[in-house]
C-alpha cells in the first residue's frame, strides 16, 4: 500500500529520534468535515496522559466564566474581597510606596495585568523556581509561599496601567484560591465538577499526589526529570494533567459554548501585547505569527512564501504543551512535545499542524464518525 506518511509526520518522526523527545502527541480536529487527526511518535500517544501545565489557565477562564453567568463573580471587583483571609495578602503590591493590593480586580489578573511579580521566577533574590525544575530540583510551596515570594518579588507596575501584559503566574494561582472561596472546596474539585465531569473527560485532572505515576515524566534536553512535589504545587497556574484526546474534547467545548456561553467568548478578547508573536487577552493567548515564521517550513514551496499563517487562540506552557484553535480556518490542535528546554518548539509544530490540516497534506485518522463530531453526547446536547 506504500507509504502514507506525510511531510509532517516524517518531521515528528526525526524530532523524536533525538535524545532530547521521548514523544509527541497531537490530536487535531477540523470542523468543516468533522475531520480527526492524530500525530503521535515516540512513547506519547493520544490516550498517554501528560503534564498540560498552562493548558489549566484555560480551566480557570471557563470556570469563572461559569460563575461569573451564576452571578458569584464580578470580573472588575478586587480580588481581595474574595479571599477570606485578606490578611495574608496584606502588601502584596507596593509601589512607589503605595499599596494597590486593594485595587488588583479579577479581570487585572486574568488579563496579566495586576502588575504583581512572579512568584515562579524570582525567589528572595537567588535561583527561581523555573531554574530548579529545569534542573530537576523537585521542591514544594503553599499558597502563602506564592504570596511571600510574589511580595518579595516586588510589583512590576500599577493594577492595569501597563499598555503590555505582564505575565506572572501569581495571578493565576490567586485566581485558583478565589474559585476555591467561591465553591468552598478544593481547586481541583472543582474542575471535575465543573468541567471534566459534565465532559466525560477520565483522564483530565489537576495533580495533587506526588505518588502519582501515570503523567509522563517531563524531559529537560536528553534528562528525564522528575519532580513530583513540584508539579503537586502549582495548581490553578500549571497543574493540568491531560491527554491530547481529551485536552481536544476541551478545548472544542471552550471555544463552541458547551462550557460556558458561546456569545461571551469576545468578552476574553481583551487583547494586549505579551512578546511578539503573543498577545494576552483575559487568561487566552493570541499568537499571530509573521510570514517569516511561516517561511521556516516553507522552504520547498516558494509560491506560498508570502502567505501569512492564520492567528491561533487558546495557550502554551513550559513543557512543550499546546491548545490552540485557528478562528479563521475552524482547526484545532491540542498536544505536547513534553520538552522544558525548548518550549517555543511547540508552537512552531502547532501552527505547523494547523497549516498542513489547512492545505490537505494531513491523514485523516476520523471523518465524522463520533457522537457530535467528536463531543460527548452529554456535552453537545
Amino acid at each position: 500500500m506504500g507509504d502514507r506518511r506525510t511531510h509532517l509526520d516524517r518531521n515528528i518522526d526525526r524530532m523524536v529520534k533525538s535524545p532530547q523527545y521521548s514523544g509527541i502527541t497531537i490530536s487535531a480536529y477540523r470542523q468543516s468535515d468533522a475531520s480527526h487527526y492524530n500525530f503521535n511518535a515516540g512513547q506519547l500517544d493520544a490516550r498517554t496522559p501528560y503534564f498540560a501545565t498552562s493548558m489549566a489557565k484555560l480551566y480557570v477562564v471557563a470556570i469563572l466564566m461559569q460563575l461569573r453567568d451564576e452571578g458569584k463573580v464580578a470580573f472588575d471587583t478586587p480580588f481581595i474581597s474574595y479571599i477570606p483571609d485578606s490578611k495574608s495578602c496584606l502588601e502584596i503590591h507596593v509601589k512607589d510606596a503605595v499599596d494597590y493590593t486593594d485595587d488588583i480586580t479579577i479581570r487585572h489578573l486574568m488579563s496579566q495585568t495586576s502588575g504583581l511579580g512572579d512568584f515562579f521566577v524570582f525567589r528572595n533574590h537567588a535561583r527561581d523556581l523555573q531554574h530548579a525544575l529545569t534542573k530537576g530540583v523537585d521542591t514544594s510551596w503553599t499558597f502563602e509561599d506564592v504570596i511571600s515570594r510574589t511580595r518579595s518579588h516586588g510589583a512590576i507596575d500599577v493594577p492595569g496601567a501597563s499598555p503590555t501584559a505582564l505575565y506572572t503566574d501569581s495571578n493565576f494561582h490567586i485566581l485558583g484560591k478565589v474559585i476555591e472561596a467561591l465553591e468552598q472546596k478544593s481547586f481541583s474539585q472543582v474542575v471535575k465538577d465543573r468541567i471534566t465531569q459534565p465532559l466525560g473527560l477520565t483522564a483530565s485532572y489537576i495533580y495533587n499526589d506526588p505518588s502519582d505515576t501515570r503523567p509522563a515524566n517531563l524531559m529537560s534536553h536528553a534528562k528525564e526529570v522528575l519532580v513530583p512535589r513540584t508539579m503537586t504545587s502549582f495548581q490553578a497556574d500549571a497543574g493540568l494533567v491531560t491527554t491530547s484526546r481529551e485536552g481536544l474534547i476541551f478545548l472544542r467545548s471552550f471555544f463552541e459554548g458547551y462550557l460556558f456561553e458561546r456569545r461571551h467568548i469576545r468578552d476574553l478578547y481583551d487583547w494586549k501585547p505579551l512578546h511578539p508573536p503573543i498577545d494576552y487577552g483575559l487568561g487566552v493567548m493570541r499568537v499571530d505569527a509573521s510570514r517569516l515564521v511561516a517561511l521556516k517550513f516553507r522552504l520547498k514551496e516558494p509560491w506560498l512564501w508570502g502567505r501569512k499563517l492564520p492567528a491561533v487562540y487558546g495557550h502554551f506552557g513550559f513543557g512543550g504543551s499546546f491548545a490552540f484553535y485557528a478562528p479563521e480556518l475552524k482547526i484545532y490542535a491540542v498536544g505536547t512535545t513534553n520538552q522544558l528546554a525548548d518550549p517555543g518548539r511547540s508552537i512552531a509544530l502547532s501552527l505547523r499542524v494547523i497549516d498542513a490540516i489547512a492545505r490537505g497534506e494531513a491523514t485523516s485518522s476520523e471523518t465524522g464518525n463520533t457522537p457530535r463530531s467528536g463531543l460527548p453526547p452529554h456535552a453537545a446536547a
